[in-house]
């Protein structure tokens, strides 16, 4: 009875991986183009982690080509390549990969329905929506000229703040998320914040926590590796906790706003618009649905600008001639009794650079999903629909055939002979397509007052014996650089600012 036993577990064993291995080489002629050989079970997810940027544009360097496959539970391909990346974002054939990518685990946890704008396939309750959230904000103003003065007056109540912080070592990282932060619940709740509001720090905080989640290992096992899901079921938990947080917080404000709500006055706010259409549209507008778009705009619109400041202070700090040249324009061009202003954009070209070079260098966002939503083709490779298409922005912004020495923060890659402004078609800090960033426009003027301003007024350097910050970003659904102190000084200057 033994000696059965032993020989219907050897060739039971045997049998699983026959079958195993047939299965993955089934799996594996149906990939699409050239990639690195997986194994049973995990694939290749051992190519996949925190740098999975880094290692996916290495591949195409080793020879498996600007197109390359994965198996991760699913095929799913690579664009790593300007000519490829345009394809998935602009092409000429419409909608093809105008959806979002399948099977995103950790949205899962806490969005099971696909609801919002960030999360949500393609599909006409998605073009409903985001049509009727960009016409909304454009009616506030947002991304418009007329909203200049909402993020002015941030800006000064920043500049104040931080003038109380000079000369002492700081991390800004979080003053600058809750400046920006404050922009936000400005345009959407209607309400203003102080840095110190317990509420507003609650939606901050649930926030960050959310997006650094993203970058955890047992994130990227839960999401990569379906097996390890029911070992890993406290951080999941985490991750509904946290959303949770924000909901709550959130939802009670919303719940403020339909208390005074009245259709038949002016909206306040994004949420009183949001309301009304509630009422005009109630099978595709939804509390539910309110929920999620608004953690979108919080998520799209927080973490992302700020960030990108404290990259750019972090590398001007590494780069003192650099930050000197943009002091220096700023007080030729502006001078030093007022702050710069949107019409000084044009005026300002060595400014503007160092923020796309910024951008460029820290790939805040540094891979964009995205779903074939037909049967269609890449780069003449037939792409089936609900393939996942990754593209490697990252990559493209450090591709060496495009940006010579890419690793060298140079703003004058985005200048010409005469001094002017290029903007680089390979720069793509937003996406690009059907589904470029909502926020661009904004996060554009968000980006300049805020660089400019701080700029205009203040020097950083490093404390003194400190060492080099590391440039290297935390992992995260956005790249963020590790925390820094820095020393911040008040330029004096010799005429009297009348606009603080």
């Amino acid at each position: 009875m033994d000696d059965v036993l032993q020989f219907l577990v050897i060739f039971v064993s045997v049998l699983i991986i026959i079958l195993t291995l047939q299965y993955y080489k089934q799996r594996w002629r149906s990939l699409i183009s050239p990639g690195p050989t997986g194994l049973p079970i995990i694939g290749t997810r051992l190519y996949t982690g925190v740098d999975f940027h880094r290692t996916a544009r290495k591949l195409a360097q080793d020879g498996y080509g600007n197109v390359c496959s994965f198996m991760l539970g699913i095929p799913m391909v690579l664009a790593n390549d300007f000519d490829t990346i345009s394809e998935v974002f602009n092409s000429n054939k419409g909608f093809d990969f105008a959806s979002r990518r399948e099977s995103f685990y950790i949205c899962q946890l806490y969005n099971p329905k696909k609801l919002g704008l960030f999360t949500s396939d393609y599909s006409e309750r998605w073009v409903q929506q985001k049509r009727f959230v960009l016409s909304t904000l454009r009616g506030f103003g947002f991304g418009k000229s007329s909203f200049e003065g909402k993020i002015t007056e941030e800006v000064q109540n920043l500049l104040s703040h931080v003038k109380e912080l000079s000369n002492m070592p700081q991390d800004l990282s979080q003053v600058l998320t809750l400046s920006v932060g404050s922009i936000v619940t400005n345009l959407i709740l209607g309400c203003h914040y102080d840095y110190n509001n317990n509420e507003f720090l609650q939606i901050v905080d649930a926030l960050k926590r959310c997006m650094s989640n993203f970058g955890k290992t047992s994130m990227v096992l839960m999401e990569f590796l379906p097996i390890s899901r029911p070992f890993l079921q406290q951080s999941a938990q985490e991750m509904r906790d946290l959303h949770a947080e924000f909901k709550s917080v959130v939802m009670s404000r919303v719940a403020e706003c339909q208390k005074t709500f009245s259709a038949d006055k002016e909206p306040r706010n994004f949420v009183d618009c949001y309301l009304a259409k509630m009422v005009e549209q109630p099978d595709i507008f939804t509390l539910e649905d309110l929920l999620f778009v608004l953690s979108d705009l919080f998520g799209g619109s927080m973490e992302t600008t700020s960030n990108t400041i404290m990259f750019t202070i972090l590398y001007l700090v590494a780069n003192p001639d650099v930050q000197e040249k943009v002091h220096e324009e700023l007080m030729t061009v502006v001078g030093p009794s007022r702050l710069p202003c949107l019409e000084d954009h044009n005026r300002l070209p060595y400014t503007v650079a160092t923020i796309y070079e910024s951008q460029r260098l820290a790939s805040v966002t540094p891979m964009i999903c995205r779903c074939a939503t037909v049967d269609t083709t890449l780069a003449g490779y037939a792409i089936p629909k609900g393939t996942n298409v990754i593209c490697n922005t990252w990559g493209l912004h450090y591709d060496p055939d495009v940006w010579p020495d890419p690793y060298r923060f140079d703003p004058t890659r985005h200048l010409n002979d005469k001094g002017e402004v290029i903007k680089s078609p390979y720069l793509l800090p937003f996406g690009a397509g059907r589904r470029v960033c909502m926020g661009e426009s904004l996060a554009k003027m968000k980006l300049f007052l805020y660089f400019s301003s701080l700029m205009h007024q203040f020097k950083f350097e490093l404390p003194p014996g400190a060492a080099m910050p590391s440039m290297k970003p935390l992992p995260g659904f956005n790249a963020s650089p590790e925390p820094f102190p820095v020393m911040i000084k008040e330029y004096v200057n010799t005429k009297k600012r009348s606009d603080l």
